[in-house]
C-alpha cells in the first residue's frame, strides 16, 4: 500500500465520523423536538382541565349561562394556545348540574418542515364536583 492511499484512506474515515456525528446530533434535535412539543402540550392540556373545574365551581355558584363558561374556556384556550373552537365545547345542565364536555386535537410537527407527524387528540367530559 503506497503512504497516498493510507493518506487518502484516513481522510475518508474523518469525513465519515464527522458525517456520522452530524446525523446522530440532527437526529437527537429531532428527538428532543418531538419529546418537548408532547410534554409541552400535555402540560397545557393540563392546566386547562383544571381551569374547567374551576369555571365549573363559579359558574355553579354564580348560575353563569352556558355561553359565557365557554367564553371564558375559549379564552384561556387561547391564553395557553391550545387549538380548541367554540364548537369543540358543549356546556349542559345548570347550577350543580353543570356538566362540560371539551373535544380538541393538536398536532405534533417535525422541525424545520413543519410536516405534522403525529395528531394528539384529547376527550374531557366534567361534571361538577361537589365542594365538601
Amino acid at each position: 500500500m503506497h503512504m497516498r492511499d493510507v493518506i487518502t484512506l484516513e481522510r475518508g474515515s474523518h469525513s465519515q465520523r464527522y458525517m456520522a456525528m452530524f446525523l446522530w446530533i440532527f437526529f437527537g434535535f429531532l428527538q428532543v423536538s418531538l419529546i418537548s412539543q408532547w410534554l409541552t402540550v400535555n402540560r397545557r392540556d393540563e392546566m386547562f382541565t383544571e381551569y374547567i373545574d374551576h369555571v365549573m365551581q363559579v359558574a355553579a355558584s354564580k348560575q353563569l349561562p352556558a355561553s359565557e363558561v365557554r367564553a371564558l374556556l375559549l379564552i384561556k384556550a387561547e391564553d395557553l394556545s391550545l387549538p380548541v373552537h367554540g364548537d369543540e365545547i358543549s356546556i349542559t345542565g345548570n347550577g350543580q348540574m353543570l356538566k362540560a364536555g371539551v373535544h380538541y386535537s393538536t398536532d405534533i410537527t417535525m422541525p424545520i418542515v413543519n410536516q405534522s407527524v403525529h395528531r394528539m387528540r384529547f376527550h374531557h367530559d366534567l361534571t361538577l364536583k361537589p365542594i365538601h
